[in-house]
């Protein structure tokens, strides 16, 4: 019989620290003179809820926004440091800017459908990455407005406006269109702040469902929602991270006295 006692458990990395999809160090942002991000060190885990909470001004949608280079465009905007997707800088002039934009898909505030059909919303961006046949297309709107919970309220209805959506409906089809691309990120710049409770809490549902096969990257002002979807929590305020981890670590012991003010009673003195 083996002696036991002096066996020793080796966990591996997988076991105790979830893989990274995207991280940043030393990044920092600047537009003009103002100093928007300083010093970020940030790490998203693969298949998980990353929330960037924050009191407004504190650098939350430029972050989530540089993790695919949609700020490229604002006038007088400079970053140094380094932004790695699946340990590639993005940062390096020589990024394919549009296969990254496929690879991490942005869903914005207010719900933005083009001025076409339900179903051409939904194929708007794969339409230029390949030539679809008629099946392939009514498979990919079946499939992507199934996995937003769509389907069953407008499958009837597929050549209709999608401007004759309600804004909860509208903005779920701006997250099926998102996926019909096959995104490994998706990142929601305080995607349910426009909508009624009942449909920011379908837009929840369909979040919490996504991260089976997605990371998700979730700016919000609302600290309850933070509490009900995420896994990983990031604090920012005044341009810096105060304190970052597993959710229920941050509301329950965190280690910063800021973090705790703001998460209890959204109060910022940073």
């Amino acid at each position: 019989m083996k002696n036991t006692s002096s066996l020793k458990i080796i966990h591996s990395k997988a076991d105790t620290e979830p893989e990274a999809i995207l991280k940043t160090s030393g990044f920092n942002v600047w537009i003009n003179d103002a100093h928007i991000l300083n010093d970020i060190n940030i790490t998203i885990p693969k298949n998980k809820i990353t929330c960037i909470v924050g009191p407004s001004g504190s650098g939350k949608s430029t972050l989530v926004r540089s993790f695919n280079r949609i700020n490229d465009d604002i006038a007088g905007i400079k970053n140094i440091g380094k932004v790695q997707f699946n340990n590639n800088d993005i940062l390096n002039p020589e990024t394919d800017t549009a296969l990254l934009r496929s690879k991490i898909g942005m869903v914005f505030q207010k719900p933005c459908v083009f001025p076409k059909s339900i179903a051409a919303n939904v194929l708007f961006g794969i339409q230029y990455q390949r030539k679809l046949s008629e099946i392939e297309r009514l498979e990919i709107v079946e499939e992507n407005l199934k996995a937003v919970s769509l389907w069953k309220e407008v499958s009837h209805r597929l050549n209709n406006p999608a401007s004759s959506l309600s804004l909860g409906q509208q903005q779920r089809l701006c997250i099926a269109r998102t996926l019909a691309v096959k995104p490994e990120v998706i990142l929601m710049d305080e995607p349910t702040s426009s909508l009624d409770p009942v449909s920011g809490r379908a837009v929840e549902e369909t979040i919490l469902k996504l991260k089976e096969k997605y990371t998700l990257v979730f700016v919000t002002h609302n600290i309850q929602q933070a509490e009900r979807i995420a896994d990983h929590l990031v604090f920012l305020c005044d341009a810096k991270i105060i304190e970052q981890g597993p959710v229920n670590k941050l509301f329950q012991n965190p280690e910063n006295s800021r973090t705790k003010d703001y998460l209890n009673n959204e109060f910022c003195d940073c």
